[in-house]
């Protein structure tokens, strides 16, 4: 997973430009909220990307326990010294406890460094509940970790082989199990050492590298994000099609799990330490399989466009509190994972430079394309099948016609890309929808589910209803 980095976090570099950069004007930018760019000329934005490699162990050294005790013991520490003085920053936590912190451990530099580095996020995240009026209590560490930089440890990418430091001149050596995905990130020559992660049953690496500079774009894919697909609109110059991109067993899975969650908390009514376990068992599962699947989903979508050299247009979707609705569908939306869709879509494409837009949804499932008019009742539109139908003869699934509607946004708000693509809805009335991304099911195949196993899936809907569109 790569942490993307927000826009507060970005640093901007005004003046002349260094190591002969790409100046930022040059570059298609993710546009604001509302759906626009503003570059100053002559300024220069360099955005590191981080994506971590996770590799399974199994601590048997006591020695590797006693730090991992010793670490927490220090980070609770600084929690407290900066809840009792008011210190919130790492510096000056440094500043006041480092002396104190070197008498009372043997434990190496670096790592006393860092657990000033990491109280300072746990206060950070403190007070920001507590400025939101957040019901919160005194934060403290439980589990066992430590966290370190890239200067503490030295790692053998070839072999595989990790030097971890436990104290002035004592070494621990790790053999990390690395399998093809690792091999290839290791063997990479543009990706940088970042932090390390040590826990009792994992090891965290991080890797970095700048964000390559996104191509000049040839086409649009605007994509409506649905409870089960995204459906949009795939422009280029001299073509145009629609474009479904489904994945129906992540609805199947949560409605499976909720089931089986709700059974075993029935069995277990009287006892709720293991309840709780069981439960956290199955929601475990639930999110692991879920996310497998938007991960092939979204590298699918992602190399498309990037094969295609596409601009992704998503919709900047806000969900709003869950009142209003019935219990059944408040509980759909409080799992849709469209959230965590457009998170994996987005930093994959920043990691190959694949420009992402984001623009406002509003009435894109509501407008008629072809002569603007705007349906006021959302009841209406959902009812007659799932078709959207406008006084001018305009008729067309509500999905594919939302997508459509994202495209021309796209287009408005951007005028190189305007320039480059034209698009005319008419011609689309009456095509064929093509599947965008129909990934090999590489997942763990769900119990007493063969049918979604072995891919049996019915027409869908939306190609039933195009297919009865008269000419």
């Amino acid at each position: 997973m790569i942490r993307p980095t927000r826009r507060s976090d970005t640093a901007v570099i005004a003046g002349p430009n260094p190591a002969g950069r790409t100046p930022l004007s040059t570059r298609l930018l993710s546009p604001t909220p509302s759906g626009h760019c503003y570059v100053p000329p002559g300024t220069v934005r360099y955005v590191p990307l981080y994506k971590p490699l996770i590799f399974q162990w199994a601590m048997h050294d006591e020695r590797v326990v006693r730090l991992l005790n010793d670490y927490r013991l220090l980070v609770n520490k600084a929690v407290r010294y900066g809840l009792q003085s008011g210190v919130t920053s790492k510096f000056a936590l440094c500043k006041h406890l480092y002396a104190q912190f070197r008498c009372e451990s043997d434990m190496y530099s670096k790592h006393v460094v860092s657990t000033f580095e990491v109280a300072a996020s746990i206060l950070k995240n403190y007070r920001h509940r507590a400025r939101r009026g957040l019901r919160t209590k005194p934060p403290f560490v439980k589990r066992l970790f430590l966290k370190t930089e890239n200067q503490a440890f030295r790692l053998d990418r070839k072999a595989g082989i990790l030097r971890f430091p436990l104290r002035s001149r004592e070494y621990v050596w790790i053999q990390l199990p690395v399998n093809p995905y690792h091999k290839g990130m290791l063997e990479d020559p543009g990706l940088s050492l970042g932090s390390l992660t040590l826990m009792p049953d994992r090891i965290i690496i991080a890797f970095r590298k700048e964000a390559p500079i996104p191509f000049q774009p040839e086409g649009l894919l605007a994509l409506d994000t649905n409870e089960s697909s995204l459906d949009g609109v795939h422009a280029r110059a001299g073509k145009t099609e629609y474009v479904r991109a489904r994945f129906p067993e992540v609805r199947h899975i949560q409605s499976l799990y909720f089931r089986r969650r709700r059974k075993l908390a029935k069995k277990k009514p009287h006892d709720a330490r293991i309840r709780r376990r069981l439960l956290h068992t199955e929601g475990s599962r639930e999110r692991r399989r879920v996310k497998q699947r938007l991960h092939i989903l979204s590298k699918g979508i992602v190399a498309e466009a990037a094969k295609q050299r596409c601009v992704l247009v998503l919709e900047e979707l806000s969900i709003p509190k869950l009142r209003g609705r019935s219990r059944r569908m408040n509980r759909r939306l409080s799992v849709w994972p469209q959230a965590e869709l457009h998170r994996q879509i987005e930093y994959k494409a920043r990691w190959i430079g694949v420009p992402v837009l984001k623009i406002d949804p509003r009435n894109t499932s509501r407008r008629c394309p072809a002569c603007g008019w705007c349906d006021k009742s959302r009841m209406r539109v959902a009812s007659v099948k799932g078709v959207f139908t406008c006084p001018c003869g305009w008729r067309l699934d509500r999905q594919l016609n939302a997508g459509v509607n994202i495209l021309q946004t796209a287009l408005a708000s951007n005028e190189a890309l305007a320039r480059a693509v034209r698009f005319q809805p008419g011609a689309l009335r009456h095509d064929v929808v093509i599947p965008l991304c129909a990934p090999k099911s590489g997942a763990r195949e769900e119990p007493n589910e063969g049918s979604l196993a072995e891919g049996k899936t019915e027409p869908s809907p939306t190609e039933r209803i195009l297919a009865a569109v008269p000419e």
